[in-house]
């Protein structure tokens, strides 16, 4: 019987082929879908290679309608999301871009953005009548005048802006 000499080497380096898909099925996710499994055995499942191409693929878009307060003003908000971080709630209260096919940009309605500008615009006045200036124009009467006409027509600039957007 031969002798075998067993030796023990180290680990050595090796060239590895690096695996290019890392692709995920997936159903096209929807409201009513929601815990659901796929329809039936010859529903077609996607392939996504990553994110981004998951993105791409379904295209996922948000309608949003509600009523708040005793008048029960309507807000709305139309989104597209196109990254993860358009779910981010600082994003949510931005207006968004979009491109139409003929190459034309326009703006999706965005409630909560207006609000949202509404709410720092006041913060901002309510942070100037703060200012030592502002309190002693308040104090005399003739610039006290002075500004309620100023803030009269900066309201009526804004009515008429309002009237020509509708």
């Amino acid at each position: 019987m031969p002798l075998v000499k067993v030796v023990r080497k180290g680990v050595t380096a090796a060239v590895r082929k690096v695996p290019t898909s890392t692709a995920a099925a997936m159903l096209p996710m929807t409201l009513d879908r929601v815990g659901a499994e796929a329809a039936s055995e010859s529903e077609d499942l996607k392939k996504v290679e990553d994110l981004a191409d998951a993105f791409r693929q379904f295209q996922p878009k948000l309608k949003f309608q509600g009523y708040a307060g005793p008048e029960q003003a309507e807000f709305r908000a139309d989104f597209e999301f196109r990254s993860i971080k358009d779910f981010d709630p600082e994003n949510l209260q931005k207006r968004q871009e979009v491109k139409d096919a003929d190459g034309e940009t326009h703006f999706l309605r965005n409630d909560l953005a207006d609000l949202k500008t509404n709410i720092d615009l006041l913060y901002r006045l309510k942070d100037r009548w703060k200012l030592p200036a502002v309190r002693r124009a308040w104090g005399n009467a003739a610039q006290r005048q002075e500004i309620v006409e100023a803030l009269g027509k900066l309201r009526s600039e804004l009515e008429r802006v309002a009237e020509g957007e509708k």
